[in-house]
């Protein structure tokens, strides 16, 4: 009888020795990365002129590269800590600054789309993500932009961002866009 205990208790410790062996190999302090995007929902419109059927209201939604998550702030403020003041300076400001408005709230600012989790553990599983997002907005009516997520370096505005139209939906106007 103690012997077949003394089997199993072996037989135990075989089977979770490999997974504490595979967990040491990782660098100890070294986190795992995690990949995300961002995609931001806006309404814009030209400043000092009524929305009207000739100066309609355009839907308009972001969608940023993938990125790996900033260590220095918890998924959970990302959005308000980096996110919101990042898209402002960068795509925001700029674009008002040409005459238009772009409007959003923090309701309209969304890590990785509609699903559920707050990041990926491959840069490969979020793209995927992000391509499904953005061919479920191409019909939801609207233009679709992608901007560029940059948690270095000074923020010079659109040169940072490098705001880009990716689908134009041939319903709505488009503010902004070169001729």
């Amino acid at each position: 009888m103690l012997s077949k205990l003394a089997l199993g208790a072996a037989a135990l410790i075989f089977c979770v020795l490999p997974t504490e062996v595979s967990r040491s190999v990782k660098a100890p302090g070294t986190p795992d990365s995690a990949y995300l995007f961002i995609e931001i929902e806006a309404k814009v419109y030209r400043k000092d002129v009524e929305i009207s059927s000739e100066n309609p209201e355009e839907r308009r939604w972001y969608f940023s590269n993938v990125v790996v998550q900033p260590e220095d702030v918890p998924t959970y403020s990302l959005i308000k800590q980096k996110i919101i003041p990042y898209f402002s300076r960068t795509v925001m400001d700029p674009f008002e600054a040409r005459g238009f408005a772009l409007d959003y709230g923090e309701q309209d600012v969304r890590l990785n789309g509609d699903v559920s989790y707050a990041n990926y553990a491959t840069r490969e599983e979020a793209e995927q993500q992000r391509d499904k997002e953005i061919e479920y907005r191409k019909g939801q009516g609207g233009n679709i932009y992608s901007f560029e997520l940059v948690f270095t370096g000074p923020l010079k505005g659109e040169e940072t961002s490098k705001p880009k139209l990716i689908y134009r939906d041939k319903e709505q106007p488009n503010y902004g866009a070169a001729k």
